[in-house]
């Protein structure tokens, strides 16, 4: 406890008042048109934004994926409406939005996984690198190569060991590496998911006797393995303990060293922690998109405001 202030000293100052709001990010633009654009400070917001990982959560490089009025179909259903996005290069993107907005679909658009489901099919263009992912001639396991996905439940190969479930991977590759060069990268791919140390002397132990989360972060290892641009996280964390999820947090955030991150999330304190920019969808539309600490304390729709202050999802 304090010690007590002696009748001596003099009053203790009045707290100064609260800063200001900060102002708007310059070019946090959105894609969809709106009423209202000028900022609106959200009023006790329910998300704590941590310090931006980089110093800015501008792009300044050519975008890894350019997505271009894209609509994706369940059959007539039309899940995905005309969202034109870009994903810059060595950026986390998180898009967040209540259930059933589009959110996973728009994911799995952008490395072909929609068109694997049946009545399934996408219109528009996801550019990589500015190559069209979706054009005649695109061998559609070489997009997989570099556009690599994890889901939400762990899904390691039950009948592999966990040394084979992260080569698996190489095992589409055109040249396939010599087991000596395939240990090497499983070792690499293990350590960068921070799990190379609790597993290494049970590589040839069932994959299925791991915890969930050294399962996911396997997973995780496997989709590494092939040193893809890009990593497509469908809510990776859904189905973990605190720990885990934690752990897998703590990768997202080193692997934006390397590649372009994008992660879809119902948790907006993990898109807060984890991302530099995020996108809100509602209704299958994007409806805004801007760096992370721009959307959660100056968003620019209202629908975006009500979204993450709770009136709604």
């Amino acid at each position: 406890m304090p010690a007590s202030r002696s009748p001596a000293q003099p009053p203790t100052p009045s707290p100064a008042p609260p800063p200001a709001a900060a102002p708007r990010e310059p070019g946090a633009v959105p894609v969809a048109d709106y009423a209202d654009s000028s900022p609106r400070p959200v009023p006790a917001p329910s998300v704590t934004v941590s310090t931006p990982a980089k110093p800015s959560a501008e792009p300044t490089d050519a975008p890894r994926l350019s997505v271009e009025r894209l609509n994706a179909y369940f059959g007539a259903s039309c899940a995905v409406h005309n969202v034109s996005v870009l994903l810059p290069d060595r950026f986390v993107t998180a898009i967040i939005g209540p259930s059933g907005c589009g959110k996973s679909t728009l994911l799995r658009c952008l490395n072909r996984m929609h068109e694997t489901l049946p009545l399934a099919r996408v219109e528009g263009q996801v550019l990589l690198d500015g190559q069209d992912i979706y054009g005649r001639a695109v061998n559609v396991t070489a997009v997989r190569q570099h556009v690599g996905m994890v889901f939400q439940r762990p899904t390691p190969f039950p009948t592999m060991s966990i040394r084979d479930n992260v080569a698996a991977a190489l095992l589409t590759a055109g040249d396939r590496p010599s087991r000596a060069r395939t240990d090497e990268i499983v070792e690499r791919a293990l350590r960068r998911t921070a799990l190379w140390e609790e597993v290494k002397d049970r590589l040839r132990d069932s994959a299925v006797g791991l915890s969930g989360g050294q399962q996911q972060r396997l997973c995780i290892a496997r989709a590494l393995a092939v040193e893809p641009e890009v990593l497509l996280l469908d809510e990776p964390t859904a189905s973990l303990d605190p720990i885990s999820t934690q752990k897998v947090e703590e990768l997202v955030y080193e692997l934006r060293r390397d590649m372009t991150v994008v992660i879809v999330t119902h948790n907006m304190q993990q898109a807060a922690r984890v991302s530099d920019r995020t996108a809100f969808m509602l209704a299958g539309e994007l409806v805004e998109v801007a760096p992370t600490t721009t959307l959660f304390t100056t968003p620019r729709d209202s629908r975006t405001e009500a979204y993450i202050t709770g009136r709604f999802g």
